[in-house]
């Protein structure tokens, strides 16, 4: 399954590489989709107002590739978390995402 996924982001990514790339861009939407993905999985907060602040002013301004691979993302963390991680994996992951959570300063 690892390898499907990774099969899936080297499409996304060469049809984004088509395109105007903005890897920028597409980091901060891999990372968005990845911290609003498994916010309730993992158990960590968001700020709502911050959420949507973001989500209106970062995330809707993307370029059209990126703000496609957030939402990617968003679903594929969900399946990953609840599914296809060991506990240590999940562990991590949720570790990771509720720092970078703060680093976008969405935390409450």
């Amino acid at each position: 399954m690892r390898l499907l996924l990774g099969g899936l982001f080297m499409v996304a990514a060469s049809g984004a590489f088509a395109q105007d790339f903005n890897q920028k861009d597409f980091m901060v939407a891999n990372e968005a989709g990845q911290i609003v993905g498994g916010a309730d999985l993992c158990g960590y907060k968001l700020d709502d107002a911050k959420l949507e602040a973001f989500m209106q002013n970062k995330i809707a301004n993307l370029d059209d590739t990126s703000r496609m691979h957030f939402s990617n993302v968003r679903g594929t963390q969900q399946v990953q978390l609840s599914k296809m991680m060991s506990d240590t994996e999940r562990k991590a992951q949720c570790a990771l995402q509720a720092k970078l959570a703060e680093k976008y300063g969405l935390t409450p």
